[in-house]
């Protein structure tokens, strides 16, 4: 079992390099590492001069991530697998190799990509099939590069990373630009769980499962009483407005936890 599986606050900076994808179905993610620096590589990306780009970049520490083209835009990474495909930049160079912190924020970015995209997280060698490949798995049909490995003993790693993570993803995950990590709605059970987490009444985190169970209680009433609420345990208007305010006022986190499917809390 790994320690965390988390995704990294994620910035938008938008490159002019897309298109449309014209009804494509996307089922492949595409991994890449940038042959540069994170800042560098988002600034080339941002040019219209580049004719590149990406929908993510990720930074060398794994602790954040660029988007720069919207999932339901055509990103222009792979040559021919652009249509069906989103393409993630690792920060950093192929022969001196990454970095385990950003390969286990890959790893848990593509888990999170596939769930999104309704896809198994597996790998698709040569890019036939669902799932996630290297860059270097496509070819000379996505351009004849080697990154972001061709280790095949990192790139077995890197699939085992991934496919854990892909245990842990959860539908009430969400990742968007400029937000904190968890955006929970709360008016559900799930969205309650996922908000008590992100606050920290929870040690250890409660699994994001929609099942109000002991723990959940546990939780909601720690909070009621640090906010000076009755605390029984029901998340109404008053407690739910307070639940609110403090996710607004708390910072969002270097990275937010992925929680099981199913499990009971």
């Amino acid at each position: 079992m790994a320690l965390a599986h988390r995704l990294p606050p994620l910035v938008w900076k938008a490159s002019p390099n897309f298109s449309q994808r014209h009804g494509a179905a996307v089922d492949l993610v595409v991994v890449h590492s940038t042959e540069g620096g994170y800042a560098g590589s988002v600034n080339w990306f941002s040019q219209a001069a580049s004719g590149v780009s990406a929908h993510l970049v990720l930074r060398e520490d794994g602790l954040e991530a660029t988007q720069m083209v919207h999932f339901a835009d055509k990103a222009w990474h792979a040559m021919a697998f652009n249509s069906r495909s989103i393409g993630i930049e690792l920060a950093g160079f192929a022969a001196k190799g990454l970095g385990a912190p950003e390969w286990e924020s890959a790893a848990n970015i593509v888990a999170w990509l596939c769930h999104y995209l309704h896809v198994p997280a597996q790998w698709a060698r040569g890019g036939m099939g669902t799932g996630f490949c290297r860059h270097y798995d496509l070819g000379q049909a996505g351009g004849g590069h080697r990154d972001p490995t061709t280790d095949d003993a990192v790139w077995a790693h890197f699939i085992s990373l991934a496919a854990e993570a892909s245990q842990l993803v959860s539908d009430v995950q969400q990742w968007t630009p400029g937000a904190s990590p968890v955006t929970p709605d709360h008016l559900t059970p799930a969205g309650l769980q996922a908000a008590l987490n992100t606050l920290g009444f929870a040690r250890p985190p409660l699994i994001v499962d929609g099942q109000i169970g002991p723990k959940s209680m546990a939780a909601l009433m720690a909070f009621q009483r640090a906010h000076g609420l009755t605390a029984d345990g029901k998340a109404g208007p008053d407690t739910t407005a307070a639940i609110e305010a403090a996710l607004k006022a708390t910072p969002a986190a270097p990275c937010c936890t992925l929680s099981p499917k199913t499990a009971a809390a």
